[in-house]
Protein backbone atom coordinates (compact mmCIF):
# COMPACT_ATOMS: atom_id res chain seq x y z
CA UNK A 1 0.00 0.00 0.00
CA UNK A 2 1.47 3.44 -0.87
CA UNK A 3 1.52 6.21 1.21
CA UNK A 4 -1.43 7.93 -0.11
CA UNK A 5 -3.69 4.83 0.33
CA UNK A 6 -2.44 4.26 3.76
CA UNK A 7 -3.40 8.49 3.97
CA UNK A 8 -6.78 7.87 2.61
CA UNK A 9 -7.56 4.73 4.66
CA UNK A 10 -6.83 6.72 7.90
CA UNK A 11 -9.15 9.54 6.66
CA UNK A 12 -11.94 6.96 5.70
CA UNK A 13 -11.32 4.99 8.80
CA UNK A 14 -13.88 6.43 11.29
CA UNK A 15 -16.48 6.73 8.69
CA UNK A 16 -16.23 3.20 7.93
CA UNK A 17 -15.76 2.41 11.48
CA UNK A 18 -19.19 4.03 12.42
CA UNK A 19 -21.44 2.71 9.27
CA UNK A 20 -20.15 -0.82 10.57
CA UNK A 21 -21.91 0.10 13.94
CA UNK A 22 -25.20 1.69 12.77
CA UNK A 23 -27.08 -1.81 12.72
CA UNK A 24 -26.42 -4.96 14.58
CA UNK A 25 -28.12 -7.81 15.86
CA UNK A 26 -29.46 -7.13 19.73
CA UNK A 27 -30.66 -9.82 22.65
CA UNK A 28 -33.33 -7.90 24.98
CA UNK A 29 -32.28 -8.34 28.46
CA UNK A 30 -35.15 -6.15 30.25
CA UNK A 31 -38.25 -4.42 29.21
CA UNK A 32 -39.60 -1.29 30.80
CA UNK A 33 -43.26 0.07 29.79
CA UNK A 34 -43.33 2.81 32.81
CA UNK A 35 -42.87 5.65 30.78
CA UNK A 36 -44.17 7.10 27.43
CA UNK A 37 -42.03 4.81 25.15
CA UNK A 38 -41.30 0.99 25.91
CA UNK A 39 -37.64 0.97 26.81
CA UNK A 40 -35.09 -1.90 26.74
CA UNK A 41 -31.71 -3.03 28.21
CA UNK A 42 -30.27 -5.24 25.06
CA UNK A 43 -26.62 -7.11 24.64
CA UNK A 44 -25.28 -6.11 21.66
CA UNK A 45 -21.44 -7.15 19.90
CA UNK A 46 -18.71 -8.82 22.69
CA UNK A 47 -21.12 -8.30 25.60
CA UNK A 48 -21.88 -4.43 24.94
CA UNK A 49 -24.62 -3.68 27.25
CA UNK A 50 -27.11 -0.24 26.65
CA UNK A 51 -29.87 0.18 28.93
CA UNK A 52 -32.98 3.01 28.21
CA UNK A 53 -33.43 1.71 24.57
CA UNK A 54 -36.27 3.38 23.21
CA UNK A 55 -38.27 0.30 21.20
CA UNK A 56 -40.20 1.76 18.43
CA UNK A 57 -43.87 -0.03 17.87
CA UNK A 58 -46.33 1.33 14.46
CA UNK A 59 -48.80 3.17 15.58
CA UNK A 60 -51.58 1.24 17.23
CA UNK A 61 -49.62 -1.99 18.07
CA UNK A 62 -47.49 -2.55 21.22
CA UNK A 63 -45.82 -5.93 22.07
CA UNK A 64 -43.85 -7.10 24.81
CA UNK A 65 -42.10 -10.65 24.07
CA UNK A 66 -41.32 -13.34 27.08
CA UNK A 67 -39.18 -15.61 25.36
CA UNK A 68 -35.61 -14.14 24.58
CA UNK A 69 -36.29 -11.32 22.52
CA UNK A 70 -34.38 -10.19 19.58
CA UNK A 71 -34.54 -7.30 17.48
CA UNK A 72 -32.73 -4.91 15.23
CA UNK A 73 -30.74 -1.97 16.74
CA UNK A 74 -29.92 1.20 14.93
CA UNK A 75 -27.61 3.21 15.63
CA UNK A 76 -28.74 6.78 14.68
CA UNK A 77 -25.78 8.41 12.45
CA UNK A 78 -23.44 5.54 14.15
CA UNK A 79 -23.47 7.04 17.62
CA UNK A 80 -23.61 3.56 19.98
CA UNK A 81 -24.68 5.63 22.52
CA UNK A 82 -27.87 7.09 20.45
CA UNK A 83 -29.33 3.86 19.32
CA UNK A 84 -33.11 2.49 19.00
CA UNK A 85 -34.90 -1.09 18.51
CA UNK A 86 -37.35 -2.27 15.85
CA UNK A 87 -38.73 -5.57 15.18
CA UNK A 88 -38.24 -7.18 18.58
CA UNK A 89 -39.89 -10.97 18.81
CA UNK A 90 -38.50 -13.95 19.91
CA UNK A 91 -37.77 -17.05 17.63
CA UNK A 92 -40.21 -19.48 19.33
CA UNK A 93 -43.46 -17.59 18.32
CA UNK A 94 -43.11 -17.75 14.51
CA UNK A 95 -46.69 -18.60 12.89
CA UNK A 96 -46.13 -20.81 10.16
CA UNK A 97 -49.34 -21.43 9.31
CA UNK A 98 -50.29 -18.24 6.99
CA UNK A 99 -50.59 -17.98 3.70
CA UNK A 100 -49.01 -15.45 1.62
CA UNK A 101 -50.37 -11.81 2.29
CA UNK A 102 -52.60 -13.02 5.47
CA UNK A 103 -51.63 -10.93 8.78
CA UNK A 104 -51.91 -12.63 12.45
CA UNK A 105 -52.06 -11.14 15.79
CA UNK A 106 -51.37 -12.89 18.85
CA UNK A 107 -49.90 -13.67 22.32
CA UNK A 108 -47.67 -16.00 24.03
CA UNK A 109 -51.00 -18.02 24.75
CA UNK A 110 -51.13 -18.97 21.02
CA UNK A 111 -48.12 -20.66 21.44
CA UNK A 112 -49.24 -24.15 23.36
CA UNK A 113 -51.81 -25.10 20.79
CA UNK A 114 -55.06 -24.02 22.04
CA UNK A 115 -55.07 -21.09 19.25
CA UNK A 116 -55.49 -17.37 20.67
CA UNK A 117 -55.36 -15.01 17.73
CA UNK A 118 -56.89 -13.31 15.36
CA UNK A 119 -55.97 -14.10 11.65
CA UNK A 120 -56.49 -11.58 8.51
CA UNK A 121 -56.93 -13.86 6.32
CA UNK A 122 -56.98 -14.34 2.23
CA UNK A 123 -60.78 -13.57 0.47
CA UNK A 124 -61.47 -10.88 3.13
CA UNK A 125 -62.18 -13.28 6.11
CA UNK A 126 -61.38 -12.03 9.51
CA UNK A 127 -61.04 -15.15 11.93
CA UNK A 128 -61.32 -14.38 15.70
CA UNK A 129 -59.78 -17.28 17.65
CA UNK A 130 -59.88 -18.14 21.87
CA UNK A 131 -58.89 -21.21 22.86
CA UNK A 132 -61.81 -23.54 21.28
CA UNK A 133 -64.02 -20.51 20.52
CA UNK A 134 -63.98 -19.12 17.09
CA UNK A 135 -65.50 -16.23 15.54
CA UNK A 136 -65.57 -16.05 11.52
CA UNK A 137 -66.14 -13.02 9.95
CA UNK A 138 -66.46 -13.27 6.12
CA UNK A 139 -68.29 -10.70 3.44
CA UNK A 140 -71.35 -13.48 3.65
CA UNK A 141 -72.37 -13.04 7.44
CA UNK A 142 -70.58 -14.30 10.53
CA UNK A 143 -70.46 -17.66 12.29
CA UNK A 144 -69.27 -18.89 15.69
CA UNK A 145 -68.12 -22.10 16.56
CA UNK A 146 -67.79 -23.14 20.25
CA UNK A 147 -67.76 -26.29 21.76
CA UNK A 148 -71.57 -25.99 22.95
CA UNK A 149 -72.74 -24.35 19.66
CA UNK A 150 -72.37 -24.16 16.38
CA UNK A 151 -74.10 -21.18 14.67
CA UNK A 152 -73.85 -20.84 10.84
CA UNK A 153 -74.10 -17.09 8.92
CA UNK A 154 -75.31 -15.49 11.72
Amino acid sequence: MNDVQMALSRMIAPTARRLRLMVARAVVTLINDAGKIQTAQVKLLDGEVRDGIEILHQHGFCSRPRIKPEGLYFSVGGDRDHGVMVAVGDRGSNRPDLAPGETAVYTDEDADGSEHRIIFKNGREIHIMAGLTRLIVTPDGITIQTPALDIEKI
